[in-house]
């Protein structure tokens, strides 16, 4: 029977450990010192080494011939705890011995002494399964165990277990392995194993793993079946279902040019060679996130783990694009990753994306918003429209002068920049109003919080914020307005939203005559795309050849 890579390939002593040295070193060094704690718990991602540095640690603290803190493998005890014939060593899978009877076994074991090793090891893997009363049966034996016991928790949740279990032992958290390090670590077994392969198939199957040996192994044990004796990357690709460089360079290519028909035939080309789109939006994010790197780091090769030439290209690419469009395009791709995961149709899901991506009206991000200004400087360079200088008092007494049809789509397009102007201060708290009359109301401040719960609107103007109000609330308004309240509110207000800003209580009537900005919503307009453009007034006329 075939016996899987990860099983044949697992380390059998701290220097076969992949990736993780910060704690071999240490785990040594402790049994070089006589320094063994009782307990331990080891954290980190799934195949990241913890259940294997665990046993290779049982038999290093118990192995009576070890050469530099390393078990030898050989004796009795090393071979007792390799076939699993010992009694010393009780490794406990938590995920089905979970329940208060089965730690009441385990405190009773604990009571007899070892009858070969020194040691007697409890590995207990995926502990944060344990119910909370087996967390209580176990918490008194962690603490005092006897001088011959040692616990190795092993978890890939640390934040589901107790601080009192945590707190009684040393915590090891276990690293990702690295790109590079996976992909030696394939290399070296393809060697011993006679199997000839390509680098950059190494590379994609080490990606692909996220960070877990035994992941790769798993994938590379299935591309040895595949490839009899060969693996290459095309054969990676068909068996993972993810696009190649060549393809992935491609499409990103006409993402950046905004061209919409090029990137859904591409996309559906994909769908027909039956590519998983999810698959797919996460190799976009991780290939705009390169790109990224690359605009702003020199420095890359820890940034980014890709053979050279992919980074050169990368490098290339990088060039026709700015970051503000970079973050843009990734903002929406993340979107789009999390929403994927429970679409009915990820396809039009994906499809959406790329228009919005190549649209940016359909989006009301800021990056959005300095887009399609930047496509309007495009438009103005061309001469397609002319842009004057006229001095004049009342835009709507200018208004007559310009063809209706053109009249009509710069009104139009005002109010869309009115919106987007909207200040981030208002947005800040209509965002957070909820959470302020919930702290009001936690304050049993019963009278105000009935109040605030009215608001109309609000509005910012010289530092101050101003909660507008319906006249029909004017006797509540009058007679809660007061030092004592304002002060408060504001108090809450920069607790919940970390800003000062000073509070005044207004009536609708009274908003024009208080507040300058409000009457003048559209002259800010105005000035907002003057200064954009850089231009005193805007005068929008057809040209035509």
């Amino acid at each position: 029977m075939h016996k899987a890579l990860y099983r044949s390939y697992r380390p059998t002593t701290f220097d076969d450990v992949v990736g993780q040295k910060h704690i071999t070193k240490t785990l040594k060094n402790q049994i070089h010192n006589d320094n063994i704690g009782h307990a331990y718990l080891f954290c980190g991602t799934r195949g990241t080494g913890k259940t294997s540095t665990a046993k290779i640690f049982s038999r290093a603290v118990n192995c009576p011939n070890s050469i530099d803190q390393e078990p030898c493998n050989e004796c009795n005890v090393c071979n007792d705890i390799l076939m699993d014939r010992t009694m010393d060593i009780v490794e406990i899978d938590a995920a089905s011995n979970n329940s208060v009877d089965d730690i009441r076994e385990l405190r009773e074991s604990v009571k007899y002494s070892p009858t070969e090793a020194k040691y007697k090891v409890y590995i207990i893997d995926e502990v944060h399964m344990l119910s909370s009363g087996a967390f209580n049966a176990l918490l008194k034996t962690l603490e005092e165990p006897p001088s011959y016991v040692i616990f190795i928790l092993a978890t890939t949740e640390p934040h589901k277990i107790p601080a009192t279990i945590i707190s009684r032992c040393q915590r090891f958290d276990f690293k990702r392995v690295t790109v590079k390090d996976i992909s030696s670590r394939m290399k070296k077994i393809c060697t011993e194993e006679n199997v000839e392969v390509e680098e950059k198939a190494l590379d994609l199957i080490a990606r692909n793993s996220q960070g877990a040996l035994r992941d790769a192994l798993s994938i590379l044990d299935q591309c040895m079946s595949f490839g009899d004796n060969k693996i290459n990357y095309q054969d990676v690709i068909e068996l993972l279902g993810t696009i190649n460089t060549d393809q992935l360079f491609e499409l990103s290519n006409f993402i950046i040019d905004q061209n919409t028909k090029k990137s859904l035939e591409i996309l559906n080309e994909l769908v027909l060679y039956g590519k998983d789109i999810r698959i797919l939006i996460d190799e976009l994010i991780s290939h705009f996130r390169n790109l990224m790197v690359c605009k702003v780091s020199v420095d890359v090769d820890e940034l980014i783990s890709l053979p050279e030439e992919s980074i050169t290209q990368l490098r290339e690419q990088a060039q026709n694009i700015d970051i503000n469009d970079l973050i843009r395009i990734l903002n929406i791709l993340s979107v789009t990753q999390n929403e994927i995961k429970v679409a009915s149709n990820p396809r039009i899901l994906a499809e959406i994306t790329f228009m919005k991506i190549a649209q940016p009206m359909f989006d009301e991000s800021k990056e959005s918003l300095i887009k399609r200004i930047e496509n309007l400087e495009r438009i103005i360079e061309t001469g397609n429209i002319k842009v004057t200088n006229v001095v004049h008092e009342h835009i709507e007494d200018k208004a007559d002068t310009i063809k209706e049809d053109i009249k009509n789509d710069i009104s139009a397009k005002k109010e869309e920049l009115y919106e987007e102007i909207k200040e981030e201060d208002i947005k800040l708290v209509e965002y957070s109003w909820k959470k302020i009359l919930q702290k009001i109301k936690s304050d049993r401040k019963a009278p105000l919080y009935a109040l605030l719960n009215e608001v109309d609107f609000f509005s910012v103007y010289s530092n101050t914020l101003h909660i507008i109000f319906d006249d029909a609330f004017k006797f509540s308004v009058n007679r809660l307005y007061s030092k004592e309240t304002t002060e408060y509110v504001e108090k809450v207000m920069r607790e919940i939203i970390s800003r000062s800003f000073r509070i005044k209580l207004v009536l609708k009537s009274e908003v024009e005559n208080i507040i300058p900005d409000i009457k003048k919503k559209k002259d800010k307009g105005e000035e907002f795309l003057r200064e954009t453009l850089n231009e005193e007034v805007l005068e929008v006329k057809e040209t035509r050849d």
